[in-house]
């Protein structure tokens, strides 16, 4: 139950993260300024109670709660009208029959302080009270937002479910008629080329497959070099232009033999398909180190290849290099992406 409420996706996780923060801080600022008036408010109501309560004891100066001083006027100050300074808050008050004296009621500031702290840590609960019910509703507000996204994911998921069912049929039946045009007609060059482009759409078509999650693990001595030759031996027919340079050194790893092929693949399908025009593509394979480079064009945002459905170009549906960042956390092999002048380095660490 809790897994099907909490984020699954990237996509998912950044609308409820952007959908909480936009609603919960918006919140948060109305109650601060909320927050802040209430406070002025409640500190001036206590001034207002203290000046009436200063005016009526003047009339009957009974208690002790104010002290009463005997002054000279001599700044002429207005009568039964608040005043503040350093030590108190006091009013002034006339005297019957004199005109340079006056008496001075006083409340001291000290007491004024601590009023107001205490007024201060009212306001800062209720602020604090009021924070934690907006963060929940923020919280409740970004899951009701995911749905949106979560069933476009799954319109996309069904989509990609129903273009593999669609397609399984006519690559099935090339595939069968394609090996009978191979046995009467051996060596022809155009043969050959539909062999290759075939196995281009088998490619994208096994990415597909991936993503609905079908593919199952097959843990075997995989040898990296052969499938690296195999790779390039399928594409280079493809772009004749580009210059390769191989150092491959003999390597065998236990592993599941699917994600390798998938991961390296890609990899290299990408140094051909984003290649520039005479472009040149350098592979070397030492140590369990595999690096592909190869000239490319200007790429915008080499931060986001690892992103699905994001692309550089018109070319590709942008779900090649998503499906090897997936496939290297499974099998645990570290992979490196750069781009610096014109050249896109990947490293993967088996």
């Amino acid at each position: 139950m809790i897994k099907k409420i909490l984020p699954e996706t990237r996509y998912e996780k950044e609308a409820l993260l952007k959908s909480f923060f936009l609603f919960f801080i918006s919140i948060e600022i109305l109650l601060g300024v909320i927050a802040y008036l209430f406070f002025l408010n409640r500190v001036s109501n206590l001034k207002n109670q203290i000046f009436l309560e200063m005016k009526n004891y003047s009339y009957t100066f009974e208690g002790e709660k104010f002290k009463v001083k005997l002054i000279q006027n001599k700044d002429k100050k207005t009568f039964y009208q608040l005043y503040e300074d350093e030590e108190s808050l006091y009013i002034i008050v006339p005297i019957p029959f004199a005109k340079k004296e006056a008496l001075k009621i006083e409340y001291p500031k000290e007491e004024f302080n601590k009023q107001v702290n205490n007024i201060k840590k009212e306001t800062i609960i209720l602020f604090l009270t009021f924070s934690f019910i907006s963060f929940l509703l923020s919280l409740s507000f970004s899951f009701y937002s995911l749905n949106p996204v979560r069933r476009g994911i799954s319109l996309i998921d069904e989509f990609v479910k129903d273009i593999i069912h669609d397609l399984n049929t006519p690559i099935s039946t090339i595939l069968i008629n394609l090996k009978i045009l191979k046995l009467k007609h051996k060596d022809e060059e155009e043969i050959e080329r539909i062999e290759k482009a075939l196995e281009q759409l088998m490619m994208t078509y096994e990415n597909l497959k991936f993503l609905t999650k079908e593919s199952q693990k097959n843990i075997k001595e995989v040898k990296i070099d052969k499938i690296v030759e195999e790779t390039v031996n399928s594409l280079k027919s493809l772009y004749p232009n580009i210059k390769i340079e191989l150092h491959l050194e003999p390597t065998a790893i236990k592993t599941d033999e699917t994600a390798v092929k998938r991961i390296i693949s890609n990899i290299i399908s990408n140094a051909f398909k984003h290649n520039t025009r005479d472009g040149w593509i350098k592979i070397h394979l030492k140590n369990n180190i595999l690096t592909i480079q190869n000239s490319s064009k200007p790429l915008k945002n080499p931060d986001k290849v690892f992103e699905r459905y994001y692309k550089e170009s018109q070319r590709g549906i942008g779900i090649g290099l998503s499906i090897v960042k997936k496939l290297c956390e499974e099998i645990k092999c570290s992979i490196q992406f750069s781009y610096e002048k014109d050249t896109v380095t990947v490293k993967l660490i088996f």
